[in-house]
């Protein structure tokens, strides 16, 4: 229930976003007019945008943070499809899914960008022009972010329990109240200590994100699977093998580069 809600405020976002942007950008990108002349000065600015921005470094650890979520449940996913059937149609759809999905992002993205100009905004949301629209949205987003943040926490609040021995589901009761102690401990120090990052880092939300991205989604997606599939599959083909290697060691080097670039250029991506 509260992530049919959490999607449906996040759908409402978006929409209201991409009206925003079409009918009701920045006086500084667009000049005000009718519905026909709006489409057109918005077309101008698409045409306009720059090919390349001085920190387009970011993109590489944004790119890869946008879907580090459904690299890590790629499997999960299709294990949970119940019938072997729709299991077998399983990578055909996700295909489908995956580039619908880019796609959506190149065009809200360009739309957005030449919309809102220079003001543009990691968080998207700070862009918005001042009305009504605009705070009902910032509000969706609020409310659909505390509905989503316990499943977006709980992989990685589950890591941390197994490892400090805080993983509920003993038999012993007393054990189980110990552990429950524990778990509540651990999460609200975690809970914490990002709301603590989220404060200082208020203004490199981007520089966060790409490192993020950098350090945490680019291994999780160029380097551990090529390895893991060498280790599970000793008998592949030598090609294959060599290929994976390959794989392994240009995500070795364009996290290392992401990575590096990020850091060394902290103060050219801050906002505000």
């Amino acid at each position: 229930e509260y992530l049919a809600s959490a999607t449906f405020l996040i759908a409402f976002g978006l929409a209201s976003v991409l009206f925003i942007a079409v009918f009701n950008a920045n006086d500084d990108n667009t000049v005000a007019g009718t519905e026909g002349e709006e489409g057109m000065n918005l077309f101008k600015e698409i045409a306009n945008l720059p090919l390349v921005e001085n920190t387009w470094y970011l993109f590489i650890g944004t790119s890869f943070f946008c879907f580090e979520g459904s690299i890590t449940l790629l499997v999960p996913l299709q294990e949970a499809v119940y019938s072997q059937k729709d299991r077998e149609q399983f990578p055909t759809v996700n295909k489908k899914v995956m580039w619908f999905t880019v796609a959506f992002y190149m065009i809200f993205a360009t739309i957005c960008w030449s919309s809102f100009g220079d003001s543009v905004q990691t968080a998207l949301t700070a862009s918005l022009p001042k009305g009504t629209l605009s705070t009902l949205v910032q509000f969706a987003y609020s409310v659909a972010v505390i509905f989503t943040f316990p499943l977006q926490a709980f992989p990685a609040l589950e890591v941390v329990c197994h490892t400090n021995g805080a993983k509920t589901g003993s038999n012993k009761r007393k054990s189980e109240r110990s552990n429950v102690l524990k778990r509540n401990m651990t999460a609200t120090v975690i809970i914490c200590f990002l709301g603590l990052i989220a404060v200082i880092a208020t203004n490199y939300l981007g520089n966060v994100v790409s490192l993020l991205g950098s350090l945490v989604g680019i291994p999780i997606a160029l380097i551990y699977p090529p390895l893991m599939h060498n280790k599970l599959v000793p008998n592949s083909s030598k090609m294959t093998r060599i290929m994976n290697v390959c794989l392994s060691v240009v995500g070795v080097f364009a996290a290392g580069a992401a990575s590096y670039t990020t850091i060394i250029s902290w103060n050219e991506g801050a906002e505000g």
